[in-house]
C-alpha cells in the first residue's frame, strides 16, 4: 500500500458524511441510558413471567400500547401472539439476557427514546430441555411522568433486516 493516509482520509470523510441513523435523536447520557435500561429490563421480566404463566395481561397493563398495531411478519408488537403460542409448550422458565451480545443502545429526542437490545433468550421446558436464540429488538419509548412506557417493540425476524434505525 503506497499511500495509507489516503485510505485513512477516505474513511474519516466517509464517517463524517454518513447520515444520522436517527434524525433528530442524540445518544443517551449515562443517566438516561440507565432509566431506559430499567424500563426494558422490567419489560423483559414481565414478558418472562407471561411466557411461563400464559398471561400477557400484566405486560399490557404496564405498557398498554403494545396491544396495538401488531405486525406478525415484521415482528412488531407480537407479545400477545408469542405468549399465546408458547402456552402449549409448557415452559418451566423463560429468561432473556438483554445485553448478551452487546450493551443496550439508547437515543433520545425530547420525551421519546429508542433503545436497541441484542440479547439471548432461553426457554426451559418441563422435561429440562432448553431452547436458546438470539434476540434483537428495537423499542420505541415515551416518557409518562417519571416512568418510561414502551409504545412499540420491533423484533428482528427471519426474512427482514435488523429493526429499522429510523423512528417511525
Amino acid at each position: 500500500m503506497r499511500h495509507p493516509w489516503r485510505c485513512i482520509a477516505a474513511l474519516v470523510l466517509l464517517i463524517g458524511c454518513a447520515p444520522d441513523p436517527l434524525p433528530g435523536y442524540r445518544a443517551a447520557t449515562a443517566e438516561e441510558r440507565a432509566d431506559v435500561f430499567r424500563a426494558v429490563e422490567e419489560y423483559y421480566a414481565i414478558l418472562d413471567r407471561a411466557l411461563v404463566t400464559g398471561d400477557v395481561a400484566p405486560l399490557y397493563v404496564r405498557h398498554p400500547r403494545l396491544q396495538l398495531g401488531e405486525e406478525r411478519q415484521r415482528g412488531v408488537n407480537t407479545e400477545g401472539t408469542t405468549v399465546f403460542r408458547v402456552r402449549e409448550l409448557a415452559l418451566r422458565a423463560a429468561t432473556i439476557e438483554m445485553e448478551f451480545y452487546e450493551p443496550l443502545r439508547a437515543f433520545f429526542k425530547g420525551d421519546a427514546a429508542i433503545a436497541y437490545s441484542h440479547g439471548l433468550f432461553t426457554w426451559t421446558y418441563a422435561n429440562g430441555s432448553e431452547t436458546k436464540g438470539e434476540l434483537l429488538v428495537r423499542f420505541d419509548l415515551a416518557r409518562a411522568g417519571e416512568r418510561w412506557m414502551i409504545e412499540r417493540s420491533d423484533e428482528w425476524v427471519l426474512g427482514e433486516g435488523a429493526p429499522s434505525p429510523t423512528p417511525r
